[in-house]
């Protein structure tokens, strides 16, 4: 990307999102990292292939000059002496997010990263640490609870559960779940308590919050991001199953055109990747039209 785009795209950013505007750009370099990886059509995971391939891959996109520095199982360290985003003063969000697009891809493993030094802060290289992600583990999912419930549920549909309970929602997920579907969460209810009572490890949880402090939270105003997130999972996983629970939330904290414009992405992107959306529902919390509405766009269970 031509760094006068680049910076056009963090101003719009900036006037659009204000603080959310450094994840939604990180999150659009690394879907841009992951579709050019797949375009390429390359996969490697010895640390010597890694190494070279990441250093060619970059030397075409034209942000800067990279080294890599260290590549094992379990961090990578890459640097760089020239930054398109540090000359104009700004941390390397889309670089960071991008950089790591690619090794993900590449790998087939999730990575987080982090930018540990900036030459936007005097440093005299951009340095980058990514670490397999604990967001989204790549061990095989563990589900201690085993639903007795059987749901026939096509693929490629989104489907309205209307239940002021969501319990009946997450069973039907972990039923998807243990019959081989790479599942993903996405819910108001705090992670480790949904982990302890369904006894679940391994699957990909992202909690609807604005505490900072973990990973795994997503502040709910970014719907952006969280759209990201979810489409990053369904093009990179097999007949993937999301359950999105806390769909009031969201409403409550943006609005309901706005909400409604999310489910009709996710929608599209569920009938493109042969997956399965679950999104639970208390009608009661809606008015009318805001039901007629989601019913227009989901089937039901």
């Amino acid at each position: 990307m031509p760094g006068s785009a680049l910076n056009d795209l963090r101003e719009e950013l900036e006037l659009t999102e204000g603080a959310n505007a450094v994840q939604t750009l990180q999150q659009f370099g690394y879907r841009a990292g992951v579709g050019l990886v797949r375009t390429l059509g390359l996969e490697c995971t010895e640390p010597d292939e890694l190494r070279d391939v990441i250093k060619q891959i970059w030397s075409e996109t034209g942000l800067g000059r990279l080294e890599v520095d260290l590549i094992t199982e379990n961090e990578m360290v890459i640097s760089f002496v020239e930054s398109m985003e540090a000359e104009g003063g700004h941390s390397c969000d889309f670089t960071r997010g991008y950089l790591t697009g690619i090794v993900s891809s590449l790998t087939k493993r999730r990575f987080d990263s982090k930018e540990v030094s900036c030459m936007a802060d005097g440093a005299h290289r951009c340095v980058h640490v990514l670490t397999p992600s604990s967001s989204f583990p790549d061990a095989k999912p563990q589900i201690a609870y085993k639903p007795d419930s059987k749901h026939v549920l096509v693929e490629g549909n989104s489907y309205m559960l209307e239940m002021d309970d969501t319990a009946q929602a997450f069973e039907i997920f972990l039923e998807q779940v243990s019959h081989g579907r790479p599942g993903m969460i996405i819910a108001r209810e705090y992670p480790e308590k949904v982990k302890k009572k369904y006894g679940i490890d391994n699957i990909p949880f992202l909690w609807l919050s604005f505490e900072r402090e973990k990973k795994y939270t997503r502040e709910p105003t970014n719907i952006p991001l969280i759209y990201s997130e979810i489409k990053n999972f369904l093009d990179s996983s097999e007949r993937g199953v999301v359950l999105i629970s806390g769909l009031e939330y969201l409403i409550n904290q943006n609005n309901f055109v706005k909400v409604l414009k999310f489910v009709q992405l996710l929608n599209e992107n569920v009938s493109i990747t042969d997956s399965i959306l679950l999104l639970p529902v208390s009608s009661e919390a809606l008015n009318q039209r805001e039901v007629k509405l989601l019913e227009r766009e989901l089937k039901m269970v």
